[in-house]
């Protein structure tokens, strides 16, 4: 099945998917192994944890544009399909963490609930950045990531001079974020104070590069041969091994890599796509947003929560994953299906 094939079903359905796509879910795999991989089981000089999340970002770009741009969901159904499938599971994470927190008497304040909920924690306290909070709630700078090029790249589908001429004009967009980067390394005075890396307007590179090239990637299929992916991939990996390159080309360069070969999974070699369908990695990838989100917990507070206990990387990581597991199945999944079936 193509990728089109499976936009194509999920745009009909919905966005409900239900019509999947093996070896996509074993890319989403992948992302979420590299993520839990490089929080637990980290490996010294190798940025493994970024490159989960942008290995994720690469796909969600490519099928929020076919679902967008191609086959022009409504955006009433574009939005119903978003809210169900990311609000629940995040409200109960943070009623969770938020509420636990306030169980053991370190009530956050509104200042920290409120930009968290709202998809702004990584712009607002600007004096208090994310990282530096006490609650385990660092890693929902991707989200916020995601939620605002949701917005963004709906918002173009309403510009009715960029019909047909999308996939330039967000590629556009992706050297424009990659512009703003380059200016704040250069010229730290007009930085933001605080990890301006982790922020929309730098952070979206991969998923703005991959949204557009997906619109293009037609014109350039016949011209693909099955090694190139594989090439790209490996490619692109290398970069993120910062003791061999700079760490400013995993959010500059290896974006292009990463782009072009989730856009050519259909014209990689088979053994490719076997490998991403192997049962494990999809079913990570089924599961990998509750996973996501209930791995920054035990990963940010490993030591503590398993103090003396040998082996607590390895404890941490397989609770994140079951509970992960547990979230989707019992919860997460049914409240979407159900949301769907409403609206």
């Amino acid at each position: 099945m193509t990728i089109e094939k499976v936009v194509s079903s999920s745009a009909q359905h919905g966005g409900s998917e239900l019509r999947r796509i093996d070896y996509l879910d074993g890319w989403r795999g992948l992302a979420i192994f590299l993520v839990l991989q490089g929080h637990f089981f980290a490996v010294q000089g190798w940025h493994s944890g970024r490159m989960g999340v942008d290995v994720f970002f690469c796909l969600s770009g490519l099928l929020m544009s076919r679902i967008l741009f191609q086959r022009r969901v409504p955006l009433a159904t574009f939005y119903k399909r978003r809210i169900s499938r990311i609000i629940p599971a995040f409200l109960l994470f943070l009623l969770i963490v938020f509420g636990i927190a306030a169980l053991i008497g370190k009530q956050a304040p509104a200042a920290e609930i409120v930009p968290t909920t709202l998809f702004l924690r990584s712009y607002l306290p600007a004096d208090f950045h994310m990282f530096a909070s006490p609650y385990p709630i660092g890693h929902l700078w991707s989200l916020n990531v995601e939620e605002h090029s949701y917005i963004f790249l709906s918002l173009l589908t309403l510009l009715p001079f960029l019909r047909g001429r999308e996939g330039g004009a967000l590629i556009a967009f992706g050297f424009l974020t990659i512009a703003i980067h380059l200016s704040y390394y250069a010229f730290p005075a007009i930085a933001p104070p605080k990890e301006y890396w982790i922020r929309s307007e730098v952070a979206a590179t991969n998923l703005l590069l991959s949204a557009g090239y997906a619109l293009l990637r037609d014109r350039t299929v016949p011209y693909v041969r099955p090694w190139m992916p594989v090439a790209a991939f490996v490619a692109g990996s290398a970069l993120y091994v910062g003791s061999v390159f700079p760490w400013m080309l995993t959010m500059t360069v290896a974006p292009f890599f990463l782009a072009f070969t989730v856009n050519h999974l259909a014209e990689a070699p088979q053994w490719v796509r076997s490998t991403l369908s192997l049962a494990p990695l999809r079913l990570l990838g089924i599961a990998s947003f509750s996973i996501y989100l209930w791995q920054q917990p035990f990963y940010q507070y490993k030591r503590h929560l398993f103090a003396g206990l040998p082996g607590h990387a390895l404890i941490g990581m397989v609770l994140s994953v079951a509970i992960g597991f547990l979230s989707f199945y019992a919860y997460e999944n049914r409240v979407r299906t159900w949301l769907n079936r409403v609206w």
